[in-house]
């Protein structure tokens, strides 16, 4: 009987920790996004946003919404060089991998638009520990080099 209620407890303890190990969305998109094909994206806590492509960063807020079906990110982009609101399909596919697809742009002062490229631009998590990729390679401290 003991062994019973003991098997319970522990498969209600492992069905809670797995829960409540998962992270939504929302919390999993902050961090650094690389992606080959378009410009890397940091995401913050706070809602800011920033686009790094060849050049300064362009800051910005985002906007994710899960409720609807495709998923959906803003990045409202107008008080960068950018000067527009860029509308994406957003897909979650896994902790490190999220797919955006561009469907509507606003340029400051023009009627929204549908966005004329409509390629899927896959983005993979930066490991901020990762040494080469991370934060961490900022903080890599030259060493003087001896003659032996």
């Amino acid at each position: 009987m003991q062994f019973q209620h003991s098997g319970i407890v522990l498969l209600l303890a492992l069905v809670c920790v797995s829960s409540s190990c998962q992270q939504s969305d929302h919390e999993n998109l902050v961090g650094r996004w690389q992606s080959m094909g378009a410009p890397n994206m940091i995401f913050k806590a706070d809602g800011t946003v920033y686009s790094i492509n060849r050049g300064p960063r362009r800051k910005g807020r985002y906007y994710l919404n899960t409720e609807t079906k495709p998923a959906t990110i803003i990045l409202d982009m107008r008080k960068s060089d950018i000067n527009a609101v860029l509308y994406f399909d957003f897909d979650a596919f896994s902790a490190r991998h999220i797919e955006l697809t561009p469907t509507y742009v606003q340029v400051v002062g023009e009627k929204k638009k549908e966005a004329e490229a409509k390629r899927k631009m896959l983005f993979r998590k930066i490991d901020p520990g990762d040494p080469l990729m991370g934060e961490k390679r900022f903080a890599a401290k030259a060493m003087p080099v001896t003659n032996p």
